[in-house]
């Protein structure tokens, strides 16, 4: 499953030398603001300095404090190495940990004491990565995955403005200070929206303990605890509805928080930055969920789409061609507002290599809010055949028969022409002949006038 990285080491280069260009593309097709289209309803109190909280299925903006302003992220950063871990590499894979990824580590942070020449499983690093936060399992992952560490900070920040970020630069897999190592709060929605799409980071996430197995260094089993606010009881306020979530903590980061949670049709990330405490990070994190589920509704514009279609011209729907959803899409708005309060209109699609024939834009007051890709059914539902009864075909029908490549009309045409040339020159020839007639007894009566006058 590992994929090549020249292109992607290739890619970064012309990022460094024109980050402006990636940006301003990625930003456009990333998550959707809603406050730019209509009123929402007044948002709580965060006491952290950066927060974002955004629907998971749509994309859409809830709420924002600050969240593209530089960042440190802390631990958090280990979502980043967890996706990436997870899109190179199956499970099963046998990580061996180096002197390096053992020994090159900044004093004071989370560790499970891995040695050199560990041997450990993909799965069993993530959950040393995500439930323990331990920085010499994001090491090791990040030799297994690019080779060294450097080249897999490098692809981390690449990943980033892939998914559309606008601030972040990685300088490391786990999160201690560097200057250069940040992100803002946008930029980590983004990252934890993509990781929330693999189930098995979910499921790590939100494991609150986990037992590593002995290795081929350890006799023993090692015992995880994750320290979660609202996934565990550590703090006193665990949250119903949280699934899974990432801690982070340095003395220039201070706290940092990212976690996902659902209730009814709602999927809800916040994230959290620059906290005074655990209980700052943590309360401000309810208090955007609570906001959240209390205000806002997801809609599936699957069952929009086919309303539209019904009403649509019979170009692109009814008889000839149907148009369908290429995937499940999804609409956040505030309770009380519905898809009739939207505008829509459809465009040519601009990914015909993947299917898509078109896109259906919703807007409110001219601002995109949602988009529906779209492309063509299948010939045996798209075309409808109606049978009808066989009668006997009309006078017209049958003229417009087609036989020996012309219509039975035009074969009549050219028959009546043809008789009526034949008529024509056969009048002529008797009038010609009638001339002839006369011309003769005339000379014979001139002829018999002659002889008698002699």
């Amino acid at each position: 499953m590992r994929r090549t990285r020249r292109g992607k080491l290739l890619l970064f280069l012309l990022l460094l030398v024109t980050p402006g260009l990636f940006s301003g593309v990625s930003r456009a097709a990333s998550l959707v603001r809603l406050q730019d289209a209509m009123d929402l309803p007044e948002p709580p109190s965060i006491q952290s300095d950066y927060a974002i909280l955004i629907e998971m299925k749509s994309g859409a903006i809830l709420y924002e404090k600050n969240a593209l302003e530089k960042a440190y992220p802390a631990s958090i950063t280990k979502i980043m190495t967890a996706l990436l871990t997870a899109e190179h590499c199956e499970m099963g894979e046998s990580v061996t940990f180096s002197y390096r990824a053992t020994h090159e580590l900044q004093p004071g942070g989370s560790s499970i004491a891995r040695t050199e020449d560990e041997v450990m499983t993909v799965e069993e690093c993530l959950y040393g990565l995500l439930v323990a936060s331990a920085n010499e399992v994001a090491q090791a992952l990040a030799e297994h995955v690019s080779g060294s560490l450097e080249s897999f900070a490098s692809l981390m920040t690449l990943r980033a403005y892939e998914l559309g970020a606008v601030n972040t630069n990685f300088a490391n897999s786990h999160g201690m200070h560097e200057e250069n190592h940040y992100t803002c709060a946008y930029d980590m929605a983004l990252i934890a929206r993509e990781a929330f799409k693999h189930d098995k980071l979910v499921t790590i996430m939100g494991t609150e303990k986990y037992q590593i197995p002995p290795t081929n260094k350890h006799d023993e089993i090692t015992y995880l605890q994750m320290r979660h606010p609202l996934l565990t009881k550590s703090a006193d306020m665990k949250y119903p509805f949280a699934l899974a979530g990432k801690t982070g903590y340095t003395e220039e980061a201070l706290n940092t928080l990212v976690t996902y949670a659902r209730q009814g049709d709602l999927d809800l990330i916040a994230v959290v930055m620059h906290g005074n405490g655990i209980p700052a990070t943590g309360s401000d994190s309810i208090a955007l969920f609570n906001y959240g589920f209390q205000n806002y509704r997801s809609l599936s514009l699957s069952s929009a789409e086919s309303v539209l279609q019904e009403g649509s011209s019979a170009f692109l729907s009814g008889n000839l061609l149907q148009l369908v959803n290429l995937e499940e899409d999804y609409c956040t708005l505030p309770r009380g507002m519905g898809l009739s309060d939207l505008y829509s209109q459809v465009v040519l699609g601009n990914e015909p290599e993947a299917g898509e024939l078109a896109s259906r834009i919703y807007y409110i007051g001219g601002q995109e809010v949602a988009r529906c890709r779209l492309t063509v059914a299948p010939a045996k539902e798209g075309i409808r055949l109606t049978p009808v009864a066989r009668v006997a075909p009309t006078q017209k029908e049958i003229l417009r028969q087609v036989h020996l490549g012309l219509p039975l009309i035009y074969w009549i045409l050219i028959g009546g022409g043809v008789l009526l040339l034949i008529l024509l020159l056969l009048a002529v020839w008797l009038i010609r002949r009638l001339l002839r007639s006369r011309q003769r007894r005339k000379e014979h009566a001139k002829r018999a006038l002659s002889r008698i006058a002699e």
